[in-house]
Parts: structure tokens; C-alpha cells; sequence
């Protein structure tokens, strides 16, 4: 071979050697840069989990407190303003405190005494069609959270759920996320968002505190309830909640002009209630470069508060 042609094939090879050294040298690089990210996001996810997980004792303590103060619960109340974002070395939390009785608890239509079960059913129903919304899940929901396998009229059991793809079962048993709403026959996702604020999903039949329930939760209490109404209603717990339920129907009277004894009979205090037990934290927890939705649900009973639930998730999920 010609001595410049040796040469020039030699030059070749050695720019080849040299880009390719150049080439895994930049992935080496790239990749060790990468994994001080993972590490350093994975450090920054544990210390916000920890703060998530150490909120409970501030959220137990709270509740506790309120307890001791009085048997009454309503929005002018401590527990339910918001906590503004406080900063911690590396990072910031903030969250607030809902009343879940506040809301329409799912699991209300797997009561057993099937006069109060209607009742229950009445009631979701009403909210509904007072919202325009399609009432086409309610019997589905009825069978979801029953024990046995036969649907009734409008409702749907595995052999429905089994067709689909994939296929599951019903759960014959009691929601534990009021996101189990999503798997029933006749209820649309567009649907499941806007009815998503107004339920819950408790591990026992509860009564709808009127002192937190949002506008169509008390909309939907009886046929008689109006939209003027529960707007006063609204007006007047900021300042004046009742502290007895008594103090609630006997306003609805005043203000409505309707029968006392009629009042009393469709509104019992097995349906509705002042004083709650389940609360749930909304909570959000930045540390670094992690940024975490931090969710709890509690059960209060006097002055002693239990975690029932946790989730934490990225806050972009």
C-alpha cells in the first residue's frame, strides 16, 4: 500500500477511536447525571413523604382540640380554614381539613333497614335531578355495595361487569374510594366529575351534616327544599350554625312557611346532623424537586383521632 494511503487509513482510524471514545465518554457522563437527578429527586420524595406522614400528629391534635371545645361542627371552625403555605427548611406545605359528612356518603345505600335504605336513595337521587344529572347509577350502586349477587330493577352485577373488557366483578361490599363510582353501569366520566365533590365513600352508614353540606347536598334533602331556602340556610351557619339539628328544622320552618311535624318527619337525626367524625386532609407538600399530593382520612370519636386512609401521589398524577 502507498505510504500516504497507510497514513491517511491510520489518520482514519484514528479519529473512529477518538469519536467513539468521545461518544461513550458524553453517554457515561449523561447517564451519571441522570442518576444524581433520580437520586436526588428520590431524596427529595422521601423527606416530603416524611412531612406528609408528620402532618397527622398536627391534624390529631387538631381535632382533638376542637372536640374538647364543643359538639358542634361547622365552617366557622378552625379545623375547616385553609392552611396557607408555610415554609420548612427546603420546602413548603400547605392543606386544608373537609368534613366528609358534609357530602353524600355512597355507602349510606347499604343500609340495611330498607325504609331508611329508600330514603338514602331518594335523597342521592334528588341531588341529581335537581343538578340535571342522569340518576341511571343509583341501582347499579345499590347492588355494588350489597352483599349479594342479585340485581335489582335498573341495577348491575358481575355477570354486566364480566362483559366488559377487561372484565371485573362487583365488589359486594363497601366503596372504600369514592373513585370505585368510575366502574358502574350508567355513570359517565364527564358525570363523575361533577358529582365527585358532593360524595364520599365511609366505612359506615353517616348522617349529612347540615352545618358543612355543600349547596346541592342540601338541596336534595327533601322534596320541599328549594333553592331559596337552602341559600338562607347557606347565609345564615356562617354566623349562626345550628347547634341541634332541632335548630336547623325549626329555621327551614320559619324561613319556608312549611308544616313543622312534616319537617321533622323527613328530616329524622339518623339523615342529618351538627356534629361530624370523618375528616379528610387535602393536602399538597413541595421539598426540592418533589411535589406531593398528600390525602388522609380520620375517624374522630370524642377526643380520640384514628388515620383511616393515606394516599400520596406525585401532584402531577
Amino acid at each position: 500500500m502507498h505510504p500516504k494511503r497507510q497514513k491517511g487509513f491510520a489518520l482514519l482510524t484514528v479519529l473512529l477511536v477518538v469519536a467513539l471514545v468521545a461518544t461513550i465518554a458524553s453517554s457515561i457522563l449523561y447517564q451519571q447525571r441522570l442518576d444524581i437527578q433520580r437520586s436526588a429527586f428520590m431524596l427529595n420524595q422521601s423527606q416530603a413523604m416524611a412531612v406528609a406522614a408528620g402532618i397527622d400528629t398536627w391534624v390529631k391534635k387538631g381535632l382533638a382540640f376542637d372536640a374538647s371545645q364543643n359538639q358542634v361542627d361547622h365552617l366557622a371552625e378552625a379545623w375547616a380554614q385553609p392552611m396557607l403555605p408555610m415554609e420548612f427548611e427546603g420546602g413548603d406545605l400547605g392543606g386544608q381539613l373537609l368534613d366528609m359528612q358534609g357530602r353524600f356518603n355512597l355507602n349510606n345505600l347499604a343500609e340495611t333497614d330498607e325504609t331508611k335504605r329508600e330514603a338514602w336513595r331518594s335523597l342521592l337521587e334528588r341531588i341529581l335531578t335537581r343538578q340535571n344529572l342522569n340518576t341511571d347509577w343509583v341501582a347499579p350502586l345499590i347492588d355494588w355495595v350489597d352483599a349479594d349477587n342479585n340485581p335489582i330493577p335498573g341495577g348491575a352485577e358481575s355477570d354486566t361487569y364480566l362483559l366488559k373488557n377487561p372484565p371485573y366483578r362487583a365488589a359486594n361490599q363497601l366503596m372504600v374510594l369514592v373513585d370505585e363510582v368510575q366502574l358502574l353501569e350508567g355513570l359517565n366520566p364527564a358525570q363523575f366529575r361533577q358529582v365527585r365533590p358532593w360524595l364520599s365513600a365511609l366505612p359506615k352508614v353517616s348522617a349529612i351534616n347540615v352545618n358543612t353540606a355543600p349547596e346541592p347536598v342540601l338541596l336534595g334533602l327533601a322534596e320541599w327544599m328549594n333553592l331559596s331556602l337552602v341559600q338562607a340556610w347557606l347565609d345564615v351557619r356562617m354566623t349562626e350554625p345550628a347547634n341541634e339539628t332541632a335548630d336547623f328544622r325549626t329555621f327551614l320552618g320559619q324561613m319556608g312557611g312549611g308544616e313543622q311535624n312534616q319537617i321533622n318527619q323527613d328530616l329524622p337525626d339518623w339523615m342529618i346532623t351538627t356534629q361530624s367524625e370523618f375528616f379528610q386532609l387535602e393536602g399538597l407538600v413541595a421539598y426540592g424537586e418533589a411535589n406531593l399530593n398528600a390525602r388522609a382520612l380520620y375517624y374522630r370519636q370524642d377526643q380520640q383521632v384514628s388515620l383511616l386512609q393515606r394516599w400520596i401521589t406525585n401532584a402531577d398524577d
